[in-house]
């Protein structure tokens, strides 16, 4: 053995300085990686994504029901003829409209009531749909299932009332403009 390899007392040299803080920043940098990772995971799993039923938006109606539910709905509402990717198109057309009549000047309010009584209309019949497709899957769950949907329902209800405030509950609400 060489005397540079070793120090006194046959022990291994200390790392250099250099080296020590590289080997700490990389350390660090894993450990954050790894917070961010597990982070995000836990953070999905205590709110998970909101799903639908197709683009059949039905809130916490829908998010209440289980996947495989959800999924048999989307099934049934395209065997009934629903066609997600023409209302996509129409929502977007329906913006468009909406964003034109908005920006007119001057201001055309007759534009804009129009546009917005063509999205009410439209927005109407997907509820409409949603609303049968949901008692439709409904009446074929045992009551067992239905009850479990229930509770999964009062759950989301409790947990928007924590994040929003109860109903009637004035604190996210802007105070009313002054006259």
């Amino acid at each position: 053995m060489t005397e540079a390899n070793t120090s006194v007392g046959g022990q291994k040299p200390a790392m250099k300085g250099w080296l020590k803080a590289v080997f700490i920043l990389s350390v660090t940098l894993n450990l954050l990686v790894a917070g961010v990772v597990v982070g995000g995971f836990l953070a999905t799993e205590r709110h998970p994504p909101r799903p639908s039923a197709g683009d059949v938006t039905l809130g916490p109606l829908g998010d209440a029901f289980s996947r495989e539910d959800r999924d048999a709905m989307r099934r049934a509402a395209e065997r009934s003829g629903t066609d997600f990717s023409t209302m996509r198109k129409a929502f977007r057309a329906d913006m468009d409209r909406l964003i034109a009549a908005l920006s007119a000047d001057p201001w055309d309010e007759a534009a804009v009531r129009e546009e917005l009584a063509g999205m009410r209309a439209r927005t109407l019949r997907r509820m409409e749909l949603g609303e049968q497709v949901m008692l439709d899957r409904l009446e074929t769950m045992t009551p067992a299932d239905r009850r479990a949907y229930a509770e999964r329902l009062r759950e989301r209800t409790e947990r928007m009332d924590r994040r929003i405030g109860p109903p009637g509950d004035d604190r996210r609400m802007p105070p009313p403009p002054e006259e």
